[in-house]
Formats: C-alpha cells, structure tokens, sequence
C-alpha cells in the first residue's frame, strides 16, 4: 500500500482527481477532514489523504506531494517520507528522496509536450521507484481524459514511483 498525502484544504479536488485515476491501478481510498471516500471495491493499493496537520505516517511506501498552489499544511518536521514530489521548484534540490514536476526542463520530471487528451513526459534524471527499481531517463506518452494535466502529471509521478509504469512500452492510459 502506498500514502500520498497531499497537504492543504486548497489541494483537495486535486487530490480527489488523483484517487479517480489511481483506482484504475489498484484500487484507491480518499481521506480529508470531512469525507472518506473509497475508490476500490478491495483492499486498495493507494491512500490518499488531504489534511492540514501531518504529525506521523506510519505505512511502509510514504509519499508527499506539494502541489504548484499549496500554501497551507504543517508536516511535523520528524515525519518521514521516501519520495517527496513537489510542483515548480528548481532542479537542483533533486535527488533521490525529492522530485520536483512541472513544465520545464529544470524538473525532474516534466511535460515536454502536450497534446488534448495526450502528454508527453520526460523523466530527465535517473530515479527508482519505491521498491528500489532503476529508471534511466525516458520519455513517456501518456492518455488522460477529463483530469487537468498536472493532475495528470501528478499521478504519472505516483504510478512511476509505485513501479505501475510499464517502462518497456513507456505508454501509460489513466
């Protein structure tokens, strides 16, 4: 099981639209402070919760994403998390446990190109996902429908890390 949480009230119908695409792939449960809802008819393999407060994250696979606009949210400075994806920095903060995403060249991963329901996205860095598998700098086609493409962005980081994508196609339909 994987823990996205995605700090800031604000950031909520992102992260709702992340658990829709992520149910394809395992199902998906969403958690704010004012509703829970479950994307997965079984055990599911993503969390995701949107809060204000993050004190722990106890589950084995943690992951923070800070979106482009999140401007709230305390994270307890003793919470750990393997990946922390964050929208609109600079490259140079990446490495292994930080990615930055956006539309440039300066991120570590970021859409090249963008067509209506089809992006382009590069992963400019080598990186491994949560498991401790290699990728080698590529370039993915990826389908998305009816999801704003950082969203779409968003969740390609997620499923990328989660080892979800499959590198020999480097095709991906959420």
């Amino acid at each position: 099981m994987i823990t996205v949480v995605v700090p800031g009230s604000e950031n909520e119908n992102c992260a709702k639209e992340l658990c829709c695409i992520l149910e394809k792939f395992g199902g998906a449960l969403f958690a704010s402070k004012d509703s829970v809802l479950d994307f997965s008819a079984a055990f599911p393999a993503f969390l995701v919760f949107n809060t204000d407060t993050v004190r722990s994250v106890t589950t084995r696979h943690r992951l923070l994403l800070l979106p482009g606009n999140t401007q709230s949210g305390k994270i307890a400075e003793d919470c750990r998390f393997d990946r922390i994806i964050a929208d609109g920095l600079s490259k140079s903060v990446c490495d292994d446990r930080f990615l930055t995403v956006g539309t440039g060249r300066n991120n570590c991963i970021s859409i090249a190109s963008a067509d209506r329901d089809t992006l382009q996205i590069s992963v400019q860095d080598i990186l491994h996902t949560l498991d401790g598998a290699e990728i080698l700098p590529c370039e993915f086609s990826v389908q998305f429908h009816e999801t704003a493409p950082r969203t779409a962005l968003y969740a390609f980081t997620v499923l990328l890390l989660a080892g979800k994508a499959d590198i020999s196609k480097l095709q991906l339909q959420l």
